[in-house]
């Protein structure tokens, strides 16, 4: 686990320099944990009543399998343990594993047609248990930065438009706040970022996973995919992984600004339409180092009043 940590800290210290957003290292990795579910059930009981139902319960899986027990019971171990012997096997819940979704999506392409994209559960790559967590946390952790950057970058827009003389007000008022698209690129500029400082390869067990491109130091594009789509599950922004378990190029497809679009880790690019692997327009690439002055507002040094 120390190596982990090292590991983890020595990333975040090299993404800090390139990203221009700035980590404070394995202390805010761990000051994350306590707010989020994978971490609070990681060591969550199994046990009811003297007995233990590890072998089909999976306090996590229930968790995120039913809405209605988020809204109950919220991420309290105990309640959800008990709701599961005494009335969810009854029910015929599911414990043990994640059960997908059916739930479509119909939205623009950016063109004149529409898409329907499903929405549908990812699956981890065959990450473990506590390298999911440890994942999801370095996940999280981006994206608050880059939620941080972009209300930082929004908000200076409007505050120089405020304070702005006539003329350079009408300047300053035309800066355009920052799309979900932009926020897209940024993300996949930082998994490019975490693979630029791993080792690319198709072979063991983790270079398919998000675990491997955050910390293993191995990656290929299915992996960056799936760290790409761990930050894009923070953001809140839907995204289906293309072309999942085969040996051609993959990316996010994503829904963004209310239409089709798509997010790759890889090239750090993102975009509206289809990717230009499908045929999209390669002069609408949306890339990390177009768009990454927008977030460094957030870096920004406050300038000294003469």
């Amino acid at each position: 686990m120390k190596n982990l940590k090292v590991k983890a800290f020595s990333a975040m210290l090299s993404l800090a320099v390139f990203t221009g957003v700035s980590f404070s290292g394995t202390a805010t990795l761990e000051a994350y944990a306590a707010d989020d579910p994978y971490t609070a059930f990681s060591k969550a009981t199994t046990v009811y009543n003297g007995v233990d139902y590890k072998a089909e319960y999976n306090p996590l899986y229930y968790y995120l399998n039913y809405a209605d027990l988020r809204n109950a019971f919220g991420a309290n171990p105990d309640k959800l343990v008990e709701h599961w012997v005494i009335f969810g096997k009854k029910e015929g819940r599911v414990a043990n594993r994640l059960i997908g979704d059916s739930t479509e999506f119909v939205v623009p392409t950016g063109d004149k047609d529409v898409i329907v994209i499903p929405k549908t559960k990812h699956d981890n790559g065959g990450m473990t248990y506590d390298q999911e967590i440890q994942a999801r946390n370095i996940a999280k952790q981006i994206a608050e930065a880059i939620e941080n950057a972009s209300d930082a970058g929004n908000s200076s827009g409007t505050s120089s438009a405020s304070s702005a003389s006539s003329s350079s007000k009408s300047k300053t008022s035309k800066k355009k706040p920052i799309k979900e698209v932009e926020k897209v690129a940024y993300a996949a500029g930082i998994v490019k970022a975490y693979c630029d400082l791993g080792t690319y390869t198709t072979e063991g067990k983790i270079y398919r996973t998000a675990y491997g491109v955050f910390i293993g130091g191995e990656y290929s594009c299915a992996g960056a995919t799936r760290a790409l789509g761990l930050i894009l599950d923070y953001l809140g922004i839907s995204w289906v992984h293309k072309n999942i378990n085969s040996w051609e190029d993959q990316w996010c497809q994503v829904i963004v600004d209310g239409k089709e679009g798509y997010g790759d880790g890889i090239t750090a690019t993102a975009g509206y339409g289809k990717h230009p692997n499908e045929g999209g327009n390669e002069k609408d690439v949306v890339s990390y180092s177009k768009i990454r002055y927008k977030f460094e507002v957030a870096t920004e040094k406050p300038k000294k009043e003469k």
